[in-house]
């Protein structure tokens, strides 16, 4: 009996020791921080388009290509959220995400840790179906693709992929916040497929036939001596009004 109570008296300290935040599994600050900066590559890139798109500006670096052309894309139906470009609404919730990965500290409170993963969570998993359905657009709709929409794309890929294989809050709280995830997503695909598509306008630039046509006339031999004959002319011909000397 003896020996049973100094056995539990020498483990009892170990037994009681609680995590810090209970309920929330500690992650390392190397996870934490490739969230971080997937986040802002994504906020980066979304932030210039949603920019571009609010001043109805061409992006930089991406020509009217075969398969690569930035301006078809970002002028398509599939572009607009009720009546915004999607990079607005993808520009604020790559924010949320990151004011949500900077509250992820381990000197948190156990209810802040788990509210930060899980805003986490919900926004990762839903830029990574968002992610699948705009790639999926772009290949089979469009028919063209955005080098910067598929750099952000992978970005919330990435985050998905990540917050999936480490998932923060647990296998069963991972589960339901990807249900909620999949209903957002599901009201974003449903808004695009049943609106009415927007008129959209391509402007197309041709030559001026009249001017080329002009142009090319003009550099002729006969345009080119036309000018000094006019001026022979006006040299050799008396001026109107003055009478002439041999009448």
């Amino acid at each position: 009996m003896a020996a049973t109570f100094e056995s539990f008296k020498h483990r009892w300290p170990v037994t009681l020791q609680f995590p810090r935040a209970a309920g929330v599994p500690p992650h390392s600050r190397p996870f934490t921080w490739t969230l971080r900066v997937l986040c802002c590559a994504a906020l980066g890139v979304t932030g210039y388009l949603a920019l571009k798109a609010l001043q109805s500006e061409d992006v930089a670096g991406c020509g009217s290509g075969a398969v690569f052309d930035c301006s078809f894309v970002l002028q398509s139906r599939w572009s607009k959220f009720l009546g915004l470009p999607v990079s607005v609404p993808a520009f604020v919730l790559y924010s949320i995400v990151m004011s949500a990965l900077f509250l992820c500290r381990p000197a948190a409170t156990r209810s802040l840790l788990r509210l930060a993963w899980g805003v986490v969570t919900v926004g990762a998993i839903s830029a990574g179906l968002a992610a699948l359905w705009f790639i999926s657009l772009q290949l089979f709709a469009v028919g063209h693709l955005c080098i910067y929409c598929i750099a952000a794309h992978l970005c919330g890929l990435a985050l998905c992929v990540a917050v999936l294989w480490k998932r923060p809050l647990g296998g069963r709280m991972t589960a339901n916040l990807t249900g909620i995830a999949v209903l957002g997503v599901a009201t974003l695909i449903g808004t695009q497929v049943f609106s009415a598509p927007p008129q959209t306008y391509k402007v197309e630039h041709y030559p001026n036939q009249a001017s080329a046509n002009g142009a090319a006339a003009a550099s002729t031999p006969e345009a080119l001596a036309q000018p000094q004959q006019n001026a022979q002319a006006q040299v050799i011909e008396p001026p109107s009004g003055i009478p002439d000397d041999d009448k």
